[in-house]
């Protein structure tokens, strides 16, 4: 039975005054690089950190999400700790904490990593070097007999003869087209295989028939849309899209999407039939009846997507050359807006209201190609307006002068300054829930509590895989946060 495995790396935080939470991080743990195990602890070095999984009760005990790609990864036989590889850095990492530690550099990028009782052992270009387990190099030569090894001297080469019936050494994926077969590891009577794309494989050496599969997390790293459809989520960045279906993490890549081209997910939206995609070449859509995708070029300009937003039976693509309408599923499409970007569409009170590069316009419904400016007693809405949300009955409009909140209902504004200001941003996005609103900047996320303005700002320090923050979007009590190097889940605010 085929088993996928949801990856994440726990950690606990406490604000004073402000909520209790949890952060759990998520990455492209599915290109795998070196695989070892020592005992109930199968190690895996991954694009996107370390995995420690443990095949008797089929779960990732922890995992951890660095910088760059590990290459090597073992664990220690007398502790719980991992050594690995990070480009040419040795490091130490305890899996009851989210960072690791510096030991080491070294000259080149080493083939094999080993380990015993006493000493590491790395493979640099034929030369073993002999390290201590605090990174002091104890000189070089020869390794004893009971080294635990990853890399070239722990894997099985690609052409051993005892691997011969997997030939050809790569899978076809309805999801991710073709993908090749990097790392084969012998463990008694299986054979776990690592791939650039689908995570672990493991075969039985007697039949050949795949007794397993775990695939970690997302196909890109850096997550710029998340939406959630029903009980599925969609994160989508440069590369492809994900899919989180419950527990299982279903991967699409340029392949599998049957596209030319390499799509920059921008914004994702959907309707009942279909999900939208947009992307820096124009519009995808994904029909649920049969899983299939399709480049709307035919309907729609290859135009860079700002953003996504359904309303009134239509699909409104905000982008640099204005603002387009289509009707789904292929209908024709309008231009509404011309001779300014356009970033974001909201629907509220009966109202539309487009964010542009020269601030807030409004429209009617029935004259949605007439809107006018949206005006505000400080003048803050004419600044250029980067994204807004709808919540408690109250539009939340960000512009580069600060927060505007304005309620139609009694036709009041309020305003609010970001502690980091939004100006000469490229991308911002927004969300609220539960009496917080939040918003994405190139130094964390930015939460306020909107019943007395209060601002806190969440970085890499309190558990989120970078500082630059892509996208957010409040699922009820559960806060997705994408980042450049990553996917967050905040929990317990």
């Amino acid at each position: 039975m085929k088993r996928k495995i949801e990856t994440l790396l726990a950690g606990f935080f406490s604000v004073s005054g402000l909520f209790a939470f949890q952060v759990f991080n998520v990455s492209t743990f599915n290109h795998i690089n070196s695989i070892v195990r020592y005992h109930d602890r199968l190690c895996i070095g991954t694009d996107g950190g370390v995995v420690l999984y443990s095949p008797s009760s089929h779960r990732v005990k922890a995992t951890l999400v660095t910088e760059e790609p590990v290459i090597l990864a073992v664990p220690d036989p007398l502790s719980p700790d991992v050594f690995f590889v990070e480009e040419k850095s040795l490091r130490r990492w305890a899996p009851n904490f989210i960072n690791s530690d510096w030991l080491a550099d070294l000259p080149r990028v080493p083939t094999s990593l080993g380990i015993d009782r006493d000493y590491l052992y790395i493979d640099v270009g034929g030369t073993i070097y002999k390290f201590s387990k605090i990174g002091v190099k104890e000189g070089s030569g020869g390794a004893g007999e009971d080294v635990l090894w990853c890399g070239e001297r722990g894997s099985i080469r690609e052409d051993d003869p005892s691997i011969a019936p997997l030939m050809p050494h790569f899978i076809n994926s309805r999801t991710m087209g073709t993908v090749d077969m990097k790392v084969f590891y012998r463990d008694m009577d299986r054979l776990w295989v690592g791939t650039d794309g689908l995570g672990l494989y493991l075969y039985s050496m007697n039949t050949w028939q795949v007794r397993d599969s775990l695939l970690f997390g997302l196909v890109t790293r850096d997550v710029r849309a998340i939406y959630r459809d029903g009980p599925d989520l969609w994160f989508g960045g440069s590369g492809g899209v994900t899919r989180k279906s419950e527990s299982r993490w279903i991967p699409y890549s340029r392949d599998g999407m049957l596209l030319s081209f390499d799509p920059l997910i921008t914004d994702i939206t959907g309707d009942s039939a279909f999900i939208w995609f947009g992307t820096d070449r124009g519009l995808l859509r994904f029909r649920k009846k049969d899983g299939s995708f399709w480049a709307l070029s035919a309907s729609l300009p290859a135009v860079y997507v700002r953003s996504l937003s359904e309303a009134q039976d239509r699909l409104w693509i905000s982008c640099d050359e204005g603002l387009f309408s289509v009707v789904p599923p292929a209908g024709t499409y309008s231009q509404i807006i011309v001779g300014t970007a356009v970033n974001q569409v909201l629907f509220h009170s009966g109202l539309f209201y487009y964010l542009t590069e020269r601030g807030v316009y409004r429209a009617a419904l029935e004259r949605p190609a007439s809107p006018t400016p949206f005006e505000d007693p400080r003048g803050w809405l004419n600044f250029r307006s980067l994204c807004g949300t709808s919540y408690g009955g109250r539009l939340f409009l960000v512009t580069e002068a600060g927060l505007v909140i304005y309620d139609a209902g009694r036709d009041t504004f309020s305003y609010a300054v970001p502690p980091i200001s939004p100006k000469g941003a490229d991308r911002v996005r927004c969300d609220a829930s539960g009496g917080y609103f939040f918003l994405t900047s190139r130094s964390g996320l930015e939460m306020m509590r909107i019943s007395d303005f209060h601002w806190r700002v969440f970085t890499s320090y309190d558990g989120l895989p970078d500082e630059e923050v892509l996208i957010v979007l409040a699922d009820g009590d559960t806060l997705w946060v994408g980042t450049r190097k990553g996917l967050s889940v905040i929990t317990g605010w």
